[in-house]
């Protein structure tokens, strides 16, 4: 479904230009969870950039169903590391956003976004502002924004690296469940290993700067993915244990070159 072949990506900065990603080649198939891992600064958010369109490659070619995209992608919601919301609506007024882009009647943004409001457990709180919210009800309410669009692909970045663990948790799960319901395709990046294992079919790990895919590996997990009790099991961590091996060299490298 999407392809990034030979993704390679620069930036000029104060005059001097630098490789932020370099030979980046990745599939991910039609409704697989695919997480991404990786040090800061390795391109992650590029390559979900560039699959929605926002920035081109330097060289190399991102293909959506077949066709390059070249244009923002409006087949993708994204799901940033901020939440976006516009402090001057509702709960209600921001889910409608993409709703009212696309001409649609006030009483289906009515129903359609009521329906996501509670599917992310926001229900109650319609009319509330974004400043009267906690984080993880923002974040909530980020996801029913970008759900509501019904974009066949999910980019998510980072989406609760700035949340408490417990709410993570709650927020994982609800993930997990609205991929098993809907079929979407899903894009996750993550710092958290953790977070990575327990939802991915498969985790994709970046090497540093400049990125490019190090290893790609199946997280081959029995039984329904209960993100509470799933890192307890043995398979967890044989499968921790494998992609932190791979982890951990981009990490001490990085860390002996800032000593």
């Amino acid at each position: 479904m999407i392809q990034f072949n030979h993704i390679s990506k620069s930036f000029e900065r104060n005059g001097k230009r630098f490789l932020a990603t370099k030979d980046v080649n990745l599939h991910i198939a039609e409704g697989e969870f695919l997480t991404v891992i990786g040090p800061s600064g390795c391109g992650k958010s590029t390559v979900l950039n560039m699959c929605a369109g926002l920035m081109k490659p330097s060289s190399g070619e991102v293909l959506y169903r077949g066709q390059l995209v070249t244009g923002v992608n409006t087949k993708v919601g994204y799901m940033t590391q901020k939440d976006n919301l516009l402090p001057w609506r509702t709960v209600k007024g921001n889910v409608e956003i993409g709703l009212e882009i696309r001409g649609m009647s006030a009483r289906e943004r009515e129903e359609q976004s009521s329906a996501y409001i509670e599917l992310v457990g926001l229900k109650g709180f319609e009319n509330h502002y974004p400043q009267e919210l906690s984080g993880g009800m923002r974040k909530r309410a980020s996801l029913a924004k970008m759900l509501v669009y019904n974009p066949e692909t999910l980019l998510l970045d980072e989406p609760f690296g700035a949340l408490d663990a417990q709410l993570r948790l709650i927020l994982q799960d609800k993930l997990l469940q609205i991929w098993r319901d809907t079929g979407k395709t899903i894009i996750f990046v993550t710092h958290d290993l953790d977070e990575a294992v327990s939802l991915g079919q498969r985790v994709a790990v970046f090497s540093k700067r400049p990125g490019t895919i190090k290893s790609v590996k199946e997280v081959n997990l029995s039984g329904k993915r209960d993100v509470f009790n799933i890192r307890f099991t043995d398979e967890f961590r044989r499968v921790h244990a494998s992609l932190w091996e791979a982890l951990k060299e981009e990490f001490m490298e990085e860390e002996e070159r800032v000593v």
